[in-house]
């Protein structure tokens, strides 16, 4: 499989929670080895997609497809063990367990001789995790239990990475630091998809990018031709015309 397959992708997707579709008709494709990141107003659906992907939404039409395969009616731990891994929105971590516990708790499925193998290669992803190895998750700050949740989940090498808002209540530094390891993975070879309301921070690093609106995709294409087009920022993202500050 090149880089240009998509290693992620569904077809006329209708998905939500049980009650009215959220999302509606849905054509994606998120090649291999790249980092597509979903943006667009409040509400539009970028979050309900992305579970979606996950098997946390009621698929109501349409597929989805993992390296070619229909996953739509897999459930979420049959997708995990396939290779696709999820960071839900908010800090979800033991707030009461020490990072090591965390750490340990998430490699459950991975095989007992290969656990300390998965720990040496997210400590090696996440160095500023190794001095807090005996500290308690919940007194960690907020960008390093948002390292410390991708870390848990990265320990099974998955394929597909999903991080729905990871910038979320964070300082713009921090926020930085997080999407430059999002970026550190891609380029090593994992494909990323990520939910993101700094637009600015999140296509800065991303290969491509899907506007959604009314649980619709209304643009997909290179990160960089979206982020500069003032008529999708100004439309959709908030945005003002690129070199016109805020005032």
């Amino acid at each position: 499989m090149s880089t240009r397959d998509p290693v992620l992708k569904c077809e006329e997707l209708v998905a939500g929670y049980g009650g009215p579709p959220i999302v509606r008709n849905v054509d994606l494709n998120i090649p291999g080895k790249q980092m597509m990141t979903l943006v667009g107003p409040n509400g539009a659906g970028k979050s309900t997609l992305l579970r979606a992907f996950y098997g946390l939404t009621r698929t109501y039409a349409g597929h989805i497809l993992f390296e070619g395969q229909a996953i739509e009616k897999a459930s979420p731990l049959q997708r995990y063990a396939s290779g696709i891994a999820f960071v839900p929105q908010g800090r979800c971590n033991f707030d009461r367990m020490s990072v090591a516990e965390n750490l340990a708790v998430a490699a459950h499925s991975v095989a007992v001789g290969k656990r300390a193998a998965a720990l040496d290669y997210v400590l090696g992803l996440f160095p500023t995790l190794k001095p807090l190895m005996q500290s308690m998750a919940g007194n960690l700050s907020g960008g390093e239990q948002q390292l410390l949740e991708m870390a848990m989940v990265l320990q099974t090498h998955p394929k597909c990475l999903l991080v729905d808002e990871p910038s979320l209540g964070l300082s713009p530094g921090m926020q930085a630091s997080v999407f430059e390891k999002l970026a550190e993975l891609r380029d090593a070879g994992m494909t990323v998809v990520t939910v993101e309301q700094n637009v600015r921070v999140a296509l800065a690093v991303s290969d491509r990018a899907a506007v959604l609106v009314h649980g619709e995709i209304a643009f997909e294409g290179p990160a960089d031709e979206i982020l500069a087009d003032d008529r999708i920022r100004i439309a959709y993202l908030g945005g003002l015309p690129a070199g016109q500050a805020a005032h």
